[in-house]
């Protein structure tokens, strides 16, 4: 995993996640009257499509800047925007489930 690139290390992230996207939960809204499998599946498609805004904001920032890429300049303003964005998809869609 040391000799992986940038992408490959992304790609490991956003593959599972893109498992959770398809709502494997699905079965689940029919066995369960409650209000917790739209929850679900509202929070992990919130939680893939802020990955993968994410994985595009550091990837075409990394193009622009060929540099180290240090956890504190480069990394967190990003997660602060997607995480802001993040918390109100996620409110969004349990409020409307």
């Amino acid at each position: 995993m040391r000799d992986w690139g940038i992408e490959q290390k992304w790609m490991s992230i956003l593959l599972p996640l893109l498992l959770l996207y398809n709502d494997p939960f699905f079965p689940l809204s029919f066995l369960v009257n409650s209000w917790f499998p739209g929850m679900l599946d509202a929070f992990f498609q919130a939680l893939f499509l802020c990955s993968l805004l994410l994985f595009w904001l550091c990837v075409y920032h990394g193009i622009r800047v060929q540099g180290e890429r240090k956890c504190l300049t480069f990394y967190l303003p990003k997660m602060i925007i997607v995480g802001l964005l993040w918390l109100s998809a996620v409110t969004l869609g349990i409020w409307q489930t």
